[in-house]
């Protein structure tokens, strides 16, 4: 008998366990659907941002360029990527503000990019490789350029906006001094490939770009 009443009791603490199992779920699925519902009404809010984008752009004097861009409020935009004006390649970053909230509003923009000018044992390897392309004049010109622009800005969608601005640019360029050069292509510089020289510089600029938002 005693065996019987172990085995009972077996069956009996088993069958408990898994009464409360079955129940345990429906006791948590409306606060899981109620969080299901509330993830869904946000995704699906009209107002909600999103906040990561990419920016694709052209203009003076950076050229074309693609950054990532983080949309934190409404009013802001803050971006860091790369350009190319055909030349150099150059790094850049900045920020733009929206005053206004809507379809159409005015943007204050400030941007900051950088190319390093390049070094002399660059410019020594593509003279002496016959196999890469000739070295450009321009090739050993790095700028910065600081420049603060006023648009407009088209909200097409939630996630898709288009710009145009216009304003100054300050620029600076660099060329370092070719004396450094290996001696058979330092023969061939003329006086003025081996000074090194320096010119600043403010000039209208612009640009016209779309960003596109994920997340």
């Amino acid at each position: 008998m005693g065996a019987v009443s172990i085995v009972t009791a077996a069956v009996t603490v088993l069958a408990a366990h898994a009464a409360i199992a079955q129940t345990a779920p429906q006791v948590q699925l409306p606060q899981v659907q109620s969080q299901q519902a509330e993830g869904r009404r946000r995704m699906n809010d009209p107002e909600r941002l999103a906040p990561f984008g990419l920016m694709l752009d052209a203009g003076m004097p950076e050229g074309a360029g693609l950054s990532g861009v983080l949309r934190p409020s409404q009013h802001l935009r803050l971006h860091i990527g790369g350009a190319h004006n055909g030349l150099r390649g150059a790094l850049r970053a900045g920020l733009t503000l929206l005053p206004l909230k809507g379809k159409v509003s005015p943007s204050f923009s400030w941007e900051f990019g950088h190319a390093q000018a390049a070094s002399t044992k660059t410019l020594n390897r593509r003279l002496a490789d016959s196999t890469q392309l000739p070295a450009s004049s321009m090739e050993r010109v790095g700028y910065t350029y600081i420049s603060t622009h006023v648009g407009l800005e088209f909200n097409a969608t939630r996630r898709l906006s288009f710009f145009v601005r216009g304003g100054m640019s300050f620029m600076e360029m660099d060329v370092p001094s070719l004396q450094k050069l290996d001696e058979p292509f330092r023969d061939g510089l003329s006086p003025v490939e081996k000074q090194s020289w320096m010119m600043r510089t403010v000039q209208p600029s612009g640009k016209l770009g779309f960003m596109f938002f994920f997340g």
